[in-house]
């Protein structure tokens, strides 16, 4: 099979398509023949070799895709051969074939293509994740959602629409912004041009914000979390402020969390505030609540309440071109690899 290896650590360039076996799938495993792979920030954190649990190159990079069930470990209960099905994976889906576990797929809908598929999972599950179990946001609540045009950030804008919040987006160009209110932020802000602590606290006159959702990091972190009302949950669960056009490593990566000011047990209560931290790349043994979440995504997607937004499509050959597209912020919502065209 064809599969993209990070072959060192850094930019795009790195990757390169190699044959290598088709893998054979463990008692509880599935093998799926991919049809369409999902970009995601951490496929460039883990290229750069930043991204924890990266394995020492050569090894084949992916997280996430949806594709055709194939084969079938001897303790499998739930797929056969010939399903199709969405999921995700800790390394491995760059490829034509991929073996996970029975509990990280899911089976697509009717209506429901291997694109929005690929395109899925992993950012309403970062949506629900944050905003519904542990934000536990409330109708009403301010929501603040940073990389309000990206995957993750849309997710959240739509799933925050339908839970009835007052949404506040920040991105960085007004066509981005446009996007931004078209899925569901009430206040759009560019953060080239504005201020966005100082203009929602104008709005919201002085108040601030119920929730923050932050991929960004780095020196938004400070000024969101001085946005917090009383009661106020900051939910971390990206850095993409490590990552930009050039080189990235540990120590560039370790400069922009150093100027993420500490936080200590004894001043959250004095503040009122929480703050949560989650990787889903490296959280385990939650499979079953991943899958019981999914099922409930997808009753909005049939509703057509959730929609991924794919902003540009690449052929397998061209995966090089789709991670720099990612890393340089070029595109909006999801980056979609499909396999076989």
């Amino acid at each position: 099979m064809k599969a993209a290896f990070v072959t060192k650590y850094g930019g795009p360039e790195v990757l390169e398509i190699r044959e290598t076996a088709i893998p054979r799938p463990l008692p509880d495993q599935i093998l799926i023949k991919v049809k369409a792979i999902g970009l995601n920030f951490a496929d460039v954190m883990g290229r750069f070799g930043v991204y924890p649990g990266t394995p020492p190159p050569p090894f084949i990079l992916g997280l996430e895709f949806s594709g055709e069930v194939v084969e079938v470990g001897a303790k499998v209960t739930e797929f056969k051969g010939g399903e199709r099905v969405m999921g995700y994976s800790r390394h491995g889906s760059h490829a034509e074939y991929v073996c996970v576990g029975e509990k990280l797929a899911t089976r697509l809908p009717a209506s429901m293509g291997y694109e929005d598929g690929a395109a899925f999972l992993v950012v309403y599950l970062t949506a629900y994740h944050g905003i519904v179990r542990l934000a536990n946001i409330r109708r009403g609540e301010k929501l603040l959602v940073h990389a309000a045009a990206g995957g993750a950030g849309l997710a959240t804008l739509q799933l925050g629409r339908h839970l009835g919040a007052e949404i506040f987006g920040t991105a960085g160009t007004e066509a981005k912004i446009e996007l931004a209110r078209n899925n569901g932020a009430h206040h759009a802000i560019n953060y080239n041009t504005t201020d966005f602590a100082e203009e929602i606290k104008r709005i919201t006159g002085d108040y601030g914000v119920d929730v923050v959702m932050d991929a960004v990091g780095g020196l938004v972190y400070d000024k969101s979390w001085n946005l917090l009302a009383g009661m106020g949950r900051y939910i971390l669960y990206g850095l993409a402020a490590v990552a930009g056009k050039g080189a990235l490593n540990k120590l560039k990566a370790a400069t922009v969390m150093s100027v993420m000011k500490p936080i200590f047990p004894v001043q959250l209560m004095s503040a009122n505030k929480s703050i949560f931290g989650f990787n889903l790349g490296t959280l385990k043994g939650k499979e079953s609540y991943f899958k019981e979440a999914a099922l409930e995504l997808l009753k909005l997607y049939d509703l057509g309440v959730l929609k991924p937004l794919i902003g540009k499509i690449f052929p397998f050959k061209d995966i090089v071109e789709a991670h720099r597209a990612l890393q340089t912020r070029q595109t909006v919502g999801k980056v979609v690899v499909l396999m076989g065209a």
